[in-house]
């Protein structure tokens, strides 16, 4: 690392010189005895031990800083993975009973197949995560996909006769499929679809967008001509997706990682960090690894970061750094009381001869300590520079998190719309229908656990049945609950969401509520009545601004670190730490931030009720379509915290 070889290697001319000079010393001082060198020696011993010290500690930390960013990256890019297939799982459990599919699947004549198409393709355009949706009969035929480019009839896939075999549990599989021939690697969700009696009439098939999703999550961790490249790897070690294909390709088996280390590929040596996923709600996914691989020359031509006010008499983040910092005063104040003292000796002896010796020592201590001075002080902007970096990509992950999380509340919503015993409750309400529309939210909301609760109701705005709640403890949608805006929505590609604010639906806490119109009648734009989905705010915003946080070796939040979401007023929606920063107060930080943050996330020091911190706030930017094209708007920030 050149700035290290730079310092090393001022400190090795000036500890020659001082050898140099001592030695000069020595010939011309025998009237003053040998004490004064002596200590001098010592002294310069004790600067040389400094030496090793500060140049260890250069390395490490220059070393330690990419290692941990790379760490930090690695781990949020598999668990956003997870997150983001853990709601495959729920998809494939509930679309397997869906009851247009299954009257399909019995009966899978043609007059049918239009009908079906126009269903599935409404279901992946709400979840664009998905490429393809295949229906595939007990035999292997191919009754219907929605990628038409494919033309052939039948699958020998091992996944149908395995979800036939076990009609309960749905099929994770990522390998080559004949259900996407052009691809060497698909992504599939399959499950039976079961008749009444429990007959398997066929195997629904969801095939994800892989390739798309990783390379989002990828080009999302990785900055802007970073010379870093991310892996994703198989069980067998074996890479499945390379950030670059031409260094390190797809396929090329790397071997699983225990231990950070060095490795070498065609003569470059990296520096490689890894990660396992910690789960989501109890599922790991497949049993992929990430890795991340820094080239080692890369470390040695990094931008010098953007200096920051530091106090270098309060280096709390820098333990080791200050203890270099102090020490190498220390010394130098202990060089200056030996030659002060030769002077005197120098003095009452007579030996004028010995004065310049002295001087130079002294001011070849002087440079030594303005070497350890200026090199401290820029590791620790270096060390700085890493926290702050390190901070603004928590807070742009937490966000990432929480839209993913949200885009898909948006879709649940306008999908369950369509269900056709809602539609039927709506049309003509009588007790049976509402027990079997109660019956379907509680299937529902088993599968989708992030909701406290989900409520069906007219276009006068009656309660007719929930998930949860018994009927007559809520006849009315309370009038903050969103399904007013719902209501006047005229398409079901439309979904309305209430404000961040106490609901009666959620037991007076703040919470988002996902709204759907309900059409009874194809023909006309007014809706029925909507469907609510009551978000489970409180344990869900927290457990993801707690997943981004550093931990220690025992799994806990590392101390000092905190994260919120707020809005652009500063409220709080969630945060890590509820006694520091309740839910319904503000951050006080002055507007100007909020709007640096809305075009790039910033990072400084500042100062909120009387504590000093370092900052890190970014902005929202939304997920697919969710927030981007939808014509939804709700600016959202996440401030990550460190105490100073």
């Amino acid at each position: 690392m050149s700035g290290v070889l730079q310092y090393e290697q001022k400190l090795t001319e000036l500890d020659s010189w001082w050898s140099k000079v001592s030695l000069i010393g020595k010939i011309n001082s025998l009237r003053l005895g040998s004490t004064i060198l002596d200590s001098m020696d010592q002294t310069k011993k004790r600067f040389t031990e400094l030496q090793q010290i500060l140049i260890d500690n250069l390395l490490l930390e220059q070393t330690k800083k990419t290692l941990l960013t790379d760490k930090t990256c690695s781990q949020i890019a598999i668990d956003v993975l997870i997150r983001n297939l853990f709601e495959r799982t729920a998809d494939i459990g509930f679309l397997a009973t869906d009851s247009q599919i299954r009257s399909f699947l019995a009966e899978p004549c043609p007059e049918a197949v239009g009908a079906m198409q126009q269903h599935l393709s409404n279901y992946v355009s709400y979840y664009s995560v998905y490429q393809d949706v295949v229906l595939v009969g007990p035999d292997g035929q191919i009754l219907l996909r929605l990628d038409q480019s494919q033309t052939q009839k039948y699958s020998r896939d091992p996944l149908v006769q395995q979800c036939l075999q076990q009609p309960q549990q749905f099929s994770e599989t990522f390998r080559y499929s004949d259900l996407q021939p052009e691809q060497k690697q698909s992504l599939i969700y399959a499950q039976a679809v079961l008749s009444d009696e429990g007959i398997a009439l066929g195997v629904l098939c969801l095939c994800f967008k892989f390739d798309d999703e990783i390379t989002t999550i990828f080009k999302n961790l990785l900055p802007e001509h970073s010379q870093s490249i991310l892996l994703l790897q198989s069980e067998d070690g074996s890479t499945v997706f390379s950030s670059d294909t031409e260094l390190l390709p797809p396929q090329q088996t790397t071997g699983r990682r225990q231990q950070l280390g060095l490795r070498k590929v065609e003569s470059r040596d990296y520096l490689l960090s890894f990660a396992q996923t910690q789960g989501y709600q109890g599922y790991f996914g497949p049993a992929w690894q990430t890795q991340i691989w820094t080239p080692v020359k890369s470390l040695s031509n990094q931008p010098k970061p953007a200096q920051q006010e530091l106090d270098m008499n309060n280096l709390k983040l820098f333990p080791e750094l200050f203890n270099i910092h102090r020490s190498s005063l220390q010394v130098n104040d202990e060089l200056s009381l030996i030659v002060l003292n030769g002077v005197i000796s120098a003095a009452r002896n007579d030996a004028v001869e010995f004065v310049p010796v002295l001087d130079a020592i002294r001011g070849i201590g002087k440079e030594i300590h303005q070497v350890f001075s200026h090199s401290v002080e820029e590791l620790a902007h270096t060390v700085l520079h890493s926290q702050l970096e390190e901070l603004v990509m928590l807070a742009r992950q937490a966000l990432d998190i929480m839209d993913r999380n949200l885009y898909e509340r948006a879709n649940d919503c306008r999908w369950w719309a369509h269900n056709k015993k809602f539609q039927e409750l709506l049309r003509q309400p009588d007790l049976e229908k509402q027990q079997e529309a109660a019956k379907e939210l509680a299937y529902i909301n088993d599968l989708y656990t992030v909701y406290s609760n989900i409520y069906l109701y007219d276009k006068a705005h009656r309660v007719l049945c929930s998930a949860r709640d018994n009927i007559e403890q809520l006849q009315q949608m309370p009038e903050n609950s969103g399904s007013a805006d719902c209501l006047l929505l005229n398409s079901p590609h439309q979904y309305a969401v209430s404000d961040f604010e106490p609901s009666a639906l959620y037991q007076q806490q703040s919470t988002y509520i996902y709204h759907a119109p309900v059409f009874t009648d194809t023909t006309s734009d007014k809706a029925q009545g909507g469907i609510a989905l009551v978000f489970d705010s409180a344990p869900q915003f927290s457990a993801m601004l707690l997943d981004i946080l550093p931990k220690n070796e025992h799994g806990e939040v590392k101390a000092d670190f905190s994260a919120c979401f707020i809005d652009e007023k500063g409220a709080i929606l969630s945060s890590s730490t509820a006694e520091l920063w309740p839910i319904g107060h503000s951050v006080p930080l002055p507007d100007e931030l909020f709007r640096s943050a809305k075009q790039h996330p910033v990072s400084q020091r500042v100062t909120l009720h009387g504590q000093p911190y370092w900052l890190a706030l970014a902005h929202s930017k939304g997920y697919r379509e969710y927030k981007t094209c939808d014509g939804y708007d709700n600016p959202l920030y996440c401030c990550v915290l460190l105490h100073c």
